[in-house]
C-alpha cells in the first residue's frame, strides 16, 4: 500500500514531527504533504519555514509537497476570519485529499495544528473522501514536552505521547467513481445530501416525484384520491409509494428503522423535522 502523510500546520509545528516519528514505526510513508495558509504573511509563516527545514534534515528520503490554501478569489489566505475564508479552507483540504486519493494513495491526515475551525473543516472533508483504508490522526503531547519545543523525543518519552485516531464517517463514494470526480461534482453531491428532499427526489422517477409531491400537498389524501388526481390506478399509486419507501430505506442512515414511511415521506417533502 502507498501512504501519504498529510498534515495541517499551526503555531506548534513540532507536533507534526513528533507524531511522524511515532507513525513511521508502523507505516512506510512515501511522501509528506503540508496544508497551510499564506507562507509569507500568515501566522504560520515562520512555523512553516522551520518545519520544512526540519523535515529536510530529519527525513531527507521523503519528498515534501506544499498545499497552500488560497482565498476564493485566488488571493493569499491569512486566516479563517469569515464564512468565505472558511469555505476556501474547506475547498483547499478537499482538493488535496482528492488529489492523493485519485493518485492511488492511502491518506493519513494529521490534524496537528491550526484553529479549531480548520480542524473541523479538515475532518469534514475527510468524511467525504477518505475510506476505511485511510486514517485521521491527532497527537496529544504532555505539557513539559510542548514547552521544550522539541522536534523529536527519546524512545522513553515517545511512550508518553499519544497519537490518536479520530473517528470519521468513511466516504460513500465507490473507488472507481471517486477517480473521475471533480471538486464541483463533490460540492453538488454535498448540497443534495444537505437537503433530504432533493436527495430523495434525485433518486425517483418522474411519476414517483409526482406522487410524492401530491402527497406533500394533500397529506390527508388516500391512495385512491391521489390516483384520481394523477389519473392513475390506485394499485399503481400504491406500487410507486412502496418503491419510494424502499428508496428512503436505502438512502437515509438507519432507513431500515423508519417506523411510518408515509409520515416520514410527508415530513421530508414538507421540510419538517
Amino acid at each position: 500500500m502507498r501512504y501519504i502523510h498529510l498534515a495541517t500546520i499551526g503555531q506548534r509545528p513540532q507536533a507534526i514531527t513528533v507524531a511522524l516519528d511515532n507513525l513511521r514505526l508502523r507505516y512506510a510513508y512515501e511522501q509528506i504533504g503540508l496544508l497551510h495558509t499564506d507562507s509569507v504573511r500568515s501566522g504560520i509563516a515562520e512555523s512553516l519555514r522551520e518545519l520544512r527545514a526540519e523535515l529536510a534534515r530529519a527525513y531527507p528520503e521523503l519528498p515534501v509537497r506544499l498545499h497552500e490554501v488560497r482565498a476564493l478569489d485566488g488571493s493569499p489566505l491569512l486566516d479563517i476570519e469569515d464564512e468565505s475564508a472558511a469555505e476556501a479552507y474547506f475547498y483547499g483540504v478537499l482538493d488535496a485529499l482528492l488529489h492523493y486519493k485519485q493518485s492511488g494513495y492511502n491518506v493519513h491526515l494529521m490534524i496537528a495544528g491550526g484553529r479549531k475551525a480548520m480542524s473541523v473543516y479538515a475532518v469534514y472533508a475527510a468524511s467525504l473522501l477518505l475510506d476505511e483504508h485511510d486514517a485521521v490522526w491527532t497527537v496529544l503531547t504532555p505539557q513539559d514536552i510542548i514547552q521544550r519545543g522539541a522536534w523529536h523525543v527519546s524512545p522513553v518519552e515517545r511512550e508518553r505521547i499519544q497519537v490518536t485516531l479520530m473517528p470519521f464517517l468513511p466516504s460513500r463514494f465507490a473507488p472507481t467513481t471517486l477517480e473521475a470526480l471533480t471538486r464541483d461534482d463533490i460540492i453538488e453531491y454535498l448540497k443534495r445530501r444537505l437537503n433530504r428532499k432533493e436527495m430523495l427526489l434525485s433518486r425517483l422517477t418522474d411519476t414517483q416525484r409526482r406522487v410524492a409531491n401530491v402527497l406533500a400537498l394533500h397529506d390527508d389524501y388516500s391512495n385512491a384520491q391521489i390516483a384520481d388526481l394523477l389519473s392513475l390506478s390506485e394499485r399503481t399509486v400504491q406500487r410507486h409509494l412502496q418503491d419510494i419507501y424502499e428508496r428512503m430505506r436505502d438512502i437515509f442512515d438507519f432507513g431500515d428503522r423508519i417506523g411510518d414511511p408515509r409520515l416520514a415521506l410527508i415530513k421530508i417533502m414538507k421540510g419538517w423535522e
